[in-house]
């Protein structure tokens, strides 16, 4: 879906590419896949349907056959870019286990190709909307070659950060950024651990010392008992045969 903007003229030419990025780093490997142009278009709200077909395989670089690559949508006036729109496009092959373990030759019949279209990427540029332009009109100024150029730059420089936060899994940059955010939460996890570790060994420390002082003051109260002999004052009574020093009185 596009806008055309207000002008006094109606727009002559509107004109829609889409690329198929080969290499992020270098546009020599770039692919246009189809062209749409719209001629004499009224301003207003428009959507139209865009088939194009798919990239040529033997123009790929050989390390990008089954990996992340970009899809983009440009939008030009009077050859003038005014709007990219880029979508994220994983190429892996159906069969898990051919995913695995891949084979040397790529098997193109057995590559399955989604684009994250949820997902868009939208980068607008100033461009020169009609030749006599009214302060009252929602119009940009012509950027500079240079600047097109810094522009263009910083775009392909964002895309390519961006495709090296994406992996082969069909994760976007979102994912990858909450899965990063998982794996600190782990670290914090991790160095917490330790401590807490360090807290259960003190505390455990001083409960062992809290039992020996317990003991030490019920040793402390408890009746001492020694070998000592206890000497009776009682009567002791013996076996022996008791003699009377009385005289024994006889009969005669």
């Amino acid at each position: 879906m596009f806008r055309t903007i207000n002008t006094r003229k109606s727009i002559i030419e509107l004109e829609f590419k889409l690329v198929y990025v080969g290499d992020a780093k270098e546009d020599k490997q770039d692919q246009v896949l189809d062209v749409v142009v719209i001629d004499a278009v009224a301003p207003g709200t428009y959507k139209f349907v865009f088939e194009a077909p798919p990239p040529d395989p033997k123009k790929l670089p050989n390390d990008s056959d089954v990996d992340v690559s970009v899809i983009l949508l440009l939008a030009l006036y009077r050859n003038q870019e005014f709007a990219r729109v880029g979508y994220y496009v994983f190429t892996e092959y159906d069969d898990p286990e051919l995913r695995e373990n891949p084979p040397v030759k790529v098997d193109f019949e057995k590559l399955n190709r989604t684009i994250a279209v949820d997902e868009p990427r939208v980068t607008t540029f100033p461009i020169v909307w009609d030749e006599q332009q009214s302060t009252d009109q929602l119009v940009f100024a012509e950027l500079t070659e240079d600047e097109k150029k810094i522009a263009e730059l910083n775009e392909e420089l964002e895309m390519c950060h961006s495709l090296e936060n994406v992996n082969c899994t069909n994760e976007t940059p979102t994912e990858a950024n909450e899965l990063a955010e998982t794996d600190e939460l782990i670290t914090e996890t991790n160095e917490i651990i330790p401590e807490t570790n360090e807290i259960i060994t003190e505390t455990n420390e001083l409960i062992t010392e809290t039992n020996e002082l317990i003991t030490e003051t019920n040793e402390s109260t408890e009746p001492k008992t020694t070998n000592e002999t206890i000497t009776s004052s009682e009567q002791i009574i013996t076996n022996e045969p008791i003699v009377s020093t009385e005289p024994l009185n006889t009969m005669d």
